[in-house]
């Protein structure tokens, strides 16, 4: 074996040197670098994660808040909608007093032309049996201008009657 070192040319003092180079090398790196680097990562993860918490409670707030606004929104569109319906009830009950009233109106004018049209029809009835008392005289006036006989009497009479029923 002595033979194979020799062929490489080797020597343990200088491997032993060479192993506690390295290993004050690795030391040192990891004490300079490794650790450093290894807080700065362990930094930025930290980092990521508080952001990644941020970001789901920030979400979680949001969602909230859109279920918070989508139920405002319901309420005013429930809002909207008894409004409306107060509106249309309102409404109706406008029409029907309106209605009513009209019709109240109408049934006055109404009476008050059928008032007026017996008060119309009274004045009428009066004037034409004036008229046939007039008449009546007239026709007296003139029988008496001639005698009169038992049938004349009684035919003026009948014609008196027939012109005042005709008149009626």
């Amino acid at each position: 074996m002595q033979g194979i070192f020799q062929a490489l040319n080797f020597s343990g003092w200088t491997f032993l040197f060479q192993v506690i180079n390295l290993l004050v090398v690795m030391g040192v790196l990891y004490i300079l670098l490794y650790k450093p680097l290894g807080k700065i990562l362990a930094d930025r993860e930290a980092k990521i994660e508080g952001n990644l918490k941020d970001a789901a409670a920030a979400k979680a707030k949001a969602e909230q808040m859109l279920a918070g606004y989508q139920q405002q929104l319901q309420g005013a569109r429930q809002e909207a909608q008894a409004i409306l319906d107060r509106a249309n009830r309102m409404a109706e009950e406008t029409r029907a007093e309106i209605v009513a009233r009209a019709k109240e109106e109408a049934s006055r004018a109404l009476e008050q032309a059928r008032a007026e049209i017996e008060g119309e029809k009274s004045k009428a009835l009066a004037a034409i049996r004036s008229e046939a008392a007039t008449l009546a005289v007239l026709a007296a006036g003139k029988v008496l201008e001639r005698t009169l006989t038992p049938d004349d009497q009684e035919r003026l009479a009948r014609e008196a009657l027939a012109e005042v029923e005709r008149l009626q």
